[in-house]
């Protein structure tokens, strides 16, 4: 059941991605390699977008590594050496936000902090040593938990639930609660027919 929700929609891996694609193409206009600005080519710029979700996953689990584009513009190769401190240092105001969806979480569920028993993180950014150091250091965890892999674990119950609902399979009963954190609504703009009787 799902009892409490907090959500920033500038806080996931891909405004992670967003900066570090903006500071390789800073260091290259920077090289002067070319009289054009990189950030006005928007092959350009989606070629640097690309590498800088590689780079990152390496980050995860490396000190550094070297960016590297062939023919990133006008016939021109791009390579920079980019180490974890940097990412860390370019994305820090994106690092701080972390407790903000956590807190609002447990206002939601008007629940205590320190009665969490374990903490889980799915998703591309959450590889991230930094994002998990400051989520240790706000919840005074020793350690996030570890009981499922995230990789596999949505696309798993997924398919777990289309199981119970199709009656070609016996499955175990699945119930899930969702939530939703804005009302909906929905609103139809009605028409009035013209002189043929019909709509418009």
């Amino acid at each position: 059941s799902i009892i409490g929700v907090g959500y920033d929609p500038t806080l996931g891996a891909t405004n992670f991605a967003y900066r570090l694609r903006d500071y390789l193409a800073k260091e290259f206009n920077a090289l002067k390699k070319t009289k054009r600005d990189v950030t006005k080519d928007n092959r350009a710029m989606a070629k640097l977008f690309k590498e800088a979700q590689r780079v990152m996953k390496v980050l995860s689990a490396n000190n550094d590594i070297h960016a590297q584009i062939e023919n990133l513009i006008d016939d021109q190769d791009f390579k920079l050496h980019v180490n974890r401190a940097k990412f860390e240092e370019i994305c820090a105001d994106i690092f701080d936000k972390v407790r903000v969806p956590l807190d609002q979480a447990l206002e939601a569920a008007q629940i205590p902090l320190p009665t969490i028993k374990e903490i889980i993180l799915m998703g591309g950014g959450s590889r991230f040593p930094k994002l998990k150091e400051t989520l240790l250091q706000v919840s005074g965890m020793k350690d996030l938990g570890k009981s499922i892999n995230t990789d596999e674990a949505a696309a798993l119950g997924a398919v777990y639930q289309a199981a119970y609902r199709s009656p070609g399979f016996r499955v175990k009963k699945f119930l899930i609660r969702d939530a939703t954190v804005y009302p909906i609504q929905v609103d139809f703009e009605r028409t009035k027919p013209n002189d043929a009787g019909k709509m418009v």
